[in-house]
């Protein structure tokens, strides 16, 4: 098995799961070059639609939108 050399700023990917753009954003800034791949999921979706990834790709980060619409059924 060949090993992939990924930079150490995307070994992980943090997950902005917050409630607003705004929220978002300052996590982002927060962690400037020390995290260069964000997870959005549907919480931060439905707050800031598009807009909210374009935030973090503008800034050259890496995204992840995580949008799990149905869960998995229950017994």
């Amino acid at each position: 098995m060949k090993h992939k050399n990924i930079p150490l700023n995307e070994r992980i990917i943090f997950a902005l799961d917050v409630d607003s753009k705004e929220k978002a954003e300052k996590w982002v800034d927060l962690l400037g070059n020390h995290i260069n791949f964000y997870k959005v999921g549907m919480q931060l979706f439905m707050a800031g639609w598009f807009p909210a990834i374009e935030m973090i790709t503008k800034r050259g980060h890496k995204v992840m939108v995580d949008l799990k619409i149905f869960g998995a059924e229950t017994s």
